[in-house]
């Protein structure tokens, strides 16, 4: 999918909701759904009595809502789509465990001419994919800029090779399937973030010791791995080689080819760039591959999760229906969340 024809149309652009499209942050308990969606995700499960369910995460550009197909709905329409299609789906909305969901009456996919026709309600890709609030633009020549503060210069080289090599992909893929920064432009918004962190933070503390060109690299390129762990970036999965091997030591790899090419000052820094990659999740139980074993790499492993817990914290926080100040429990990290000071 060329940028240029889908992801690009739709960031930044001010597009009002059609009046037969009601966004997934607008969905309220007892409402009757007849729109189009994203399939995030498809699961089939069984009931304890053994009875056939779909497990659904259906979305649009404002988040994501679980969706359920019992038995009859399943055995209808449960081989009428795949993950990552739009599909048209038709149901009433409830409320489980605190969480809102549609119980599906029917759902099919969209066929080219069903996209095409302008007879559907509400049908806008626009409308149904997520993507960075941010422009891609002016992240991308942000990064680019931070690339250029990059010493020795062999390692600036490396770093914007890898980048300009792989523009499209970087700056559409999401930086995760569903933790965050889960949506077109995520891993470029996520990079930049733990980049421009990393690097203030050398810059400010001298002291420290940090390497600024090492961990700025090791910043920018932390991530490069999900360009080919994940597959399909509107509802991203994990591929072949993401499965098996992961975005750490893809990542790794990706650098240790291209550093090849290069003659280096110090035949350790390349090394040492490929440590930080293989590091940055902190520990060996959160996969790993080896633990920070220099400040750059320990640098980068904090500054990447704190990008991403906060991403976390601010979509949770967005897509609460809980009422009061706090929101209703958030899983993965254990916790409610203040909602946070009303604007002024």
């Amino acid at each position: 999918m060329a940028s240029e024809k889908f992801s690009e149309r739709i960031r930044g652009e001010q597009l009002p909701y059609s009046l037969l499209h009601v966004p997934v942050s607008d969905i309220r308990d007892g409402q009757s759904v007849g729109q189009c969606f994203l399939v995030k995700q498809k699961t089939q499960r069984s009931t304890r009595a053994g009875d056939p369910y779909l497990e659904l995460t259906l979305s649009d550009r404002t988040g994501p809502i679980a969706a359920r197909a019992w038995a009859d709905a399943t055995q209808r329409h449960a081989s009428q789509f795949s993950e990552g299609e739009f599909v048209y789906v038709q149901g009433r909305v409830e409320t489980y465990r605190n969480k809102l969901q549609i119980i599906v009456e029917s759902i099919h996919r969209l066929t080219a001419q069903d996209q095409e026709s302008g007879q559907l309600p509400g049908f806008d890709p626009a409308l149904l994919v997520a993507t960075s609030a941010r422009d891609t633009d002016e992240m991308w020549t942000e990064l680019i800029d931070l690339t250029g503060t990059i010493e020795p210069e062999e390692l600036r080289q490396l770093t914007l090779h890898l980048l300009e090599t792989n523009k499209d992909q970087f700056c559409e893929h999401p930086a995760a399937v569903s933790k965050h920064h889960a949506y077109l432009g995520g891993l470029l918004e996520h990079t930049l973030e733990v980049a421009v962190g990393v690097s203030d933070f050398a810059l400010r503390n001298p002291g420290l010791g940090l390497h600024h060109g090492l961990a700025t690299s090791g910043a920018i390129l932390h991530d490069i791995g999900k360009i080919v762990e994940l597959e399909n970036p509107i509802a991203a999965s994990y591929g072949f080689e993401g499965q098996l091997v992961g975005h750490l030591l893809l990542g790794r790899d990706m650098v240790k080819d291209a550093a090849a090419a290069f003659s280096w000052p110090d035949e350790r820094l390349p090394r040492l760039l490929e440590h930080i990659l293989i590091s940055h999740h902190g520990e060996l139980e959160y996969a790993a591959a080896m633990v920070p074993k220099t400040p750059e790499a320990i640098a980068v492993y904090h500054f990447d999760n704190l990008s991403a817990k906060l991403n976390m914290v601010r979509m949770h926080i967005e897509h609460d229906s809980e009422a009061g100040d706090f929101t209703d429990w958030e899983r993965s990290l254990g916790r409610r969340f203040f909602k946070g000071l009303p604007e002024e």
